[in-house]
């Protein structure tokens, strides 16, 4: 077997932690070792690489797999590990269209979360077992996870054919380039603190002629739902297409193109002009070696000299910035929590102040949803910030920020379980129950959360196993 993986090394800056990549392929096709033993069109949820038995991933292989022809693949990276989350939300997609996934469960963000050891040796398993389409290799990722797949995609100089990043971009200190070699589906949810993040992306992967689309969908930071999925790998296909990768369905593409066209035009009708635009934009460039587009780029100019476009494009821009105000005083504050320069009155200000921006987020506006994505971007820097106290052993600071991840979030489960994860750890058992029912008020769905490490001092204590009781049955409905 010719070897497709000879090093994978990470470097770069991936949110709190690093990573980056240079994956060096080889050339010509793997020799599956024999006929994949799993089962079709069901989700796997370990497959351990046989290279390295410690890393795993959940896969899935659609319905209609077979060992006697080529498939393309989908590598995905979650940032908590989660290798089935990944696969259940690109299921529908990946069996429509005919893809294999496979999805780390060891992966995760930080500069210890195993993203080079997981990509190398997923990558080495999957090429063994399964005849993939060399030229149809995919990477995916969520949030750290995307920016991991997309500096892969980047460094390896044409070992995968497309990125799907769900609500993160490049890496930082990365910009697109003319030498980008694969096709890049970003998706990010019009309430996500990186929403900013794709607007200054756009422009940029414009003047790099990059081939591109950037799907907004309402929600928040997370993967994209089902049919962004589809609209994703429907998407990939037209570039494998217009590659020569993949035989050129005209009816297809003339459906795609036609559902692209009417985006365009409800959009037009709701008098949002700047993403109206974005969809006749993605139509002459997606379509102008596939179809006829002359409708397309001539509405495309007509926007152009819109001066409500240019109103629009501004108003964005203007929210961009708002936001930037309204996180710059609290997450100021913060790093003065992180070096210990910020007293009492000043953390219960920072707090009040939180809390204040989370209730200002819930109305309907604009003005609520550019608050929303402000307040997020706090909480996850309170989170993140807390995980990075935990690590240096300043549990007092480490209270504080998960303090403010509760008081910011929509759900402030996870803040309470980490604080009394914390308070188990210190060996203040009447703290650690009273978080644990805060997690529990606020809505828990993992069963096997108090099985950490943190709580088997207490597993046989009475407080304890009652609330681990009333937890597992919570947990199951």
């Amino acid at each position: 077997m010719v070897a497709v993986v000879a090093k994978l090394q990470f470097v770069r800056r991936i949110g709190l932690g690093a990573i980056t990549v240079w994956l060096f392929c080889g050339s010509g096709f793997a020799q599956v070792a024999s006929q994949p033993s799993f089962p079709a069109g069901t989700i796997i949820p370990s497959v351990t690489c046989s290279a390295d038995p410690k890393e795993t991933y959940a896969l899935y292989l659609p319905s209609g797999f077979s060992g006697d022809r080529q498939w393309p693949i989908i590598y995905a990276f979650d940032p908590f590990a989660r290798g089935r989350v990944a696969v259940e939300v690109i299921r529908a997609a990946a069996e429509k269209f005919g893809y294999i996934v496979a999805a780390s469960n060891n992966s995760k963000n930080g500069p210890m979360g195993g993203s080079p050891e997981a990509a190398t040796a997923i990558w080495q398993d999957t090429q063994q077992r399964f005849p993939i389409d060399q030229k149809r290799r995919y990477l995916a990722g969520l949030s750290g996870g995307a920016r991991a797949a997309t500096s892969i995609a980047i460094a390896c100089s044409g070992c995968v054919a497309g990125v799907i990043a769900n609500a993160a971009g490049f890496p930082p200190h990365t910009l697109p380039s003319r030498d980008m070699k694969f096709a890049y589906f970003a998706a990010v949810g019009d309430a996500d603190f990186n929403y900013a993040e794709f607007a200054h992306l756009r422009p940029k992967l414009e003047e790099a002629g990059a081939r591109y689309r950037i799907r907004i969908f309402a929600g928040t930071h997370g993967w994209a739902p089902a049919e962004v999925w589809q609209e994703a790998l429907d998407w990939m296909d037209l570039q494998a297409m217009a590659a020569g990768f993949l035989p050129r369905d005209q009816v297809r593409i003339q459906a795609a193109l036609d559902g692209t066209l009417v985006r365009a035009k409800t959009f037009e009708t709701t008098n949002n002009l700047l993403a109206a635009f974005r969809e006749y934009q993605s139509a002459v460039n997606d379509f102008h070696d596939l179809a006829g587009i002359s409708p397309a780029r001539d509405r495309l100019a007509e926007l152009q000299r819109n001066k409500h476009l240019k109103a629009a494009q501004k108003q964005e821009m203007a929210e961009i910035e708002q936001q930037e105000r309204i996180e710059a005083t609290p997450s100021a504050q913060m790093q003065k929590l992180s070096s210990g320069d910020l007293d009492v009155a000043g953390f219960t200000e920072l707090r009040s102040s939180i809390a204040d921006l989370k209730k200002q987020s819930q109305g309907t506006g604009h003005e609520s949803l550019v608050t929303r994505r402000a307040v997020i971007g706090l909480v996850v820097q309170s989170f993140e910030s807390g995980q990075d106290s935990m690590e240096q052993k300043n549990y007092n600071v480490a209270l504080h920020f998960f303090e403010l991840a509760a008081a910011g979030s929509e759900n402030p489960s996870g803040a309470h379980y980490q604080r009394a994860r914390i308070y188990a750890l210190i060996s203040d058992k009447k703290n650690m129950l009273a978080e644990l029912r805060r997690c529990l008020a606020a809505g828990v769905h993992d069963a096997s959360a108090l099985n950490s490490a943190e709580f088997r001092a207490y597993q046989d204590q009475p407080g304890f196993r009652a609330l681990l009781d009333e937890w597992k049955q919570k947990a199951q409905h």
